[in-house]
């Protein structure tokens, strides 16, 4: 094959400045934003998997790319099982307050529209407050009021000169504690198979949108971390599976079906026999899983773990 280089055209693209939502301090982690999909019969151990993830990161904590502490919320979405006894579990969750604990089984697509708009609320809010609080330090600043803009002296003015700290409008978590920075948000949709939030047959399903626009961050999109755990790794939508980037392998009777799945959605990045190699090796592990990231930003070395806490050296 002979390649010849063309005149007067490049491969270059200008200069831009990239954004990069908030990571964990712990790199070892996944990184965010990012879609997990975690599939295995009733008693899998589904829950289990997405708490010990979720507690890492509660661990962890987050920070900005202006190195900024950031914040976590944890959303949990389930059918009527969120506050049942037998998921105490979801009690070990500090980022779990109670009123994000909703139980959804009609209209389940206007619940995840009011969820979305309060997580945009919440930015939107954060950000007003950041342009106050840095008008109000540069008011603190100046010597003199010429020093500071009419549109600055009008938001002061229209504030009351309130000192940010006892501003009765400053963005807050349940628990009182100021918010500098949106939160990072983790919104887990527990089995929620058969309600019509899923259903394939809806024209402009809100969940399938979601999955699709939950990575991007404008005026009328907010960024946040999904997690769907699922009996049956099929009923997930396509759209669903083709926009996840992590994949939770449990102990299954299905095996053929899922592996046969699975490899369509990681194809790109692992051999249907190397799949196959992990799974059957991790299925003997009491309670084993198998995850898989194709994460383009995960390290090459951590898109495979046995479970979180491990990771498999592939040859």
């Amino acid at each position: 094959m002979k390649i010849k280089q063309l005149k007067n055209i490049t491969n270059k693209i200008r200069k831009y400045t990239p954004y990069d939502p908030p990571q964990p301090r712990n790199k070892l982690l996944p990184p965010t934003y990012n879609i997990v999909l975690s599939a295995s019969p009733k008693g899998g151990g589904k829950t289990y998997n997405c708490i010990q993830l979720l507690t890492n990161y509660e661990d962890s904590g987050f920070i900005s790319e202006k190195g900024e502490n950031v914040l976590m919320r944890t959303i949990w979405v389930s059918g009527g099982t969120s506050r049942s006894k037998q998921n105490s579990i979801l009690n070990t969750l500090k980022t779990l307050h109670d009123d994000d604990r909703i139980d959804v089984e009609e209209n389940v697509d206007a619940k995840l529209k009011e969820i979305y708009e309060d997580v945009k609320l919440e930015r939107d809010e954060v950000e007003v407050y950041n342009v106050y609080r840095k008008t109000y330090e540069k008011f603190m600043k100046s010597k003199s009021l010429s020093n500071l803009t009419m549109d600055e002296l009008s938001l002061l003015e229209w504030k009351n000169f309130v000192d940010p700290k006892d501003d009765p409008d400053a963005p807050k978590t349940p628990d009182g504690e100021l918010l500098y920075h949106p939160r990072m948000v983790f919104l887990i949709l527990d089995d929620m198979i058969g309600s019509d939030g899923f259903s394939s047959m809806k024209r402009g399903n809100f969940l399938n949108r979601l999955a699709v626009k939950s990575r991007h961050e404008s005026e009328d999109l907010v960024g946040m971390n999904l997690f769907f755990i699922t009996q049956s790794f099929k009923a997930i939508p396509a759209v669903i599976r083709r926009q996840s980037d992590i994949f939770v392998l449990l102990k299954s009777a299905s095996r053929t079906q899922i592996l046969d799945a699975i490899s369509e959605e990681v194809g790109s990045h692992f051999s249907k026999e190397e799949l196959t190699s992990y799974y059957d090796n991790i299925m003997k592990i009491p309670y084993g899983s198998l995850i898989l990231s194709i994460h383009k930003k995960e390290k090459d070395e951590n898109r495979v773990r046995s479970g979180w806490d491990n990771i498999i050296e592939r040859e």
